[in-house]
């Protein structure tokens, strides 16, 4: 019996395994996607997982070289699986822990995508499935390695798009502070009016530090379906 199901991304566009029993996707990958608007050579997904980031933006940018970096190695196989059924020739993952730094691609991407594990290890009872303990917990020392390793992977004026815990926004700007970047903070509601569960951080190479917020991204609508940004999304 598989360990995986064949699930779609984009409206059946995309071919998308998943392990059955793990870690799934849920909306974030779709709202990372979603923010590539202009080209790019160069793209990195931190934390690729099975794919659904890495795939749908090389689905929609068949221009730009888009590597996936994932340290879990049945994630990783799943995604090499994804991108030979899809055969997308710009796209490659790599089995590689993005808390641990590569000097061969400092300086070397135009745009980053991450969601980075969401809860604290030392705050929160930790799952003993490997797949769903790999993508969702992570120590506050290994949170800091990855957005430091983020902003070296970056070229100058590169950016990067990071989705996480609201709750944990102030440690992430207090690390980012100590950096020239300009950093815009987008509030993910589940309903207008909600409290915000998860934040967007556009991350921009600067000269100095600056600090800005934007208007929140709302997921559903009055009706509890989704928003027409996120339906188009998913197109």
């Amino acid at each position: 019996m598989r360990l995986y199901s064949k699930d779609y991304l984009l409206d059946g566009k995309i071919i998308y395994h998943q392990l059955k029993k793990g870690y799934r996707s849920g909306i974030e990958p779709i709202i990372l996607a979603a923010q590539v608007k202009n080209n790019f050579n160069t793209i990195l997904d931190m934390g690729s997982g099975c794919g659904p980031i890495s795939l749908i933006v090389a689905y929609r940018n068949p221009n730009s070289e888009v590597i996936g970096f994932e340290k879990n190695e049945i994630h990783h196989k799943i995604s090499v699986l994804n991108n030979k059924e899809n055969n997308f020739e710009n796209l490659k993952f790599k089995v590689h822990d993005n808390c641990i730094f590569d000097k061969n691609y400092e300086n070397y991407f135009d745009l980053i995508l991450s969601n980075p594990p969401f809860f604290f290890t030392d705050k929160v009872l930790k799952s003993k499935n490997i797949s769903i303990n790999n993508s969702k917990y992570i120590s506050e020392l290994d949170l800091e390695k990855w957005l430091h390793n983020a902003i070296f992977y970056l070229k100058a004026k590169g950016t990067a798009f990071i989705i996480n815990r609201f709750e944990n926004i102030d440690f992430m700007l207090e690390i980012l502070k100590k950096f020239n970047l300009e950093v815009t903070t987008t509030p993910i509601l589940s309903f207008k009016g909600s409290k915000p569960k998860n934040v967007l951080l556009k991350i921009t190479k600067s000269d100095y530090f600056i600090e800005k917020t934007s208007n929140a991204i709302i997921i559903h609508d009055k009706l509890s379906k989704y928003s027409k940004d996120i339906v188009n999304w998913f197109k």
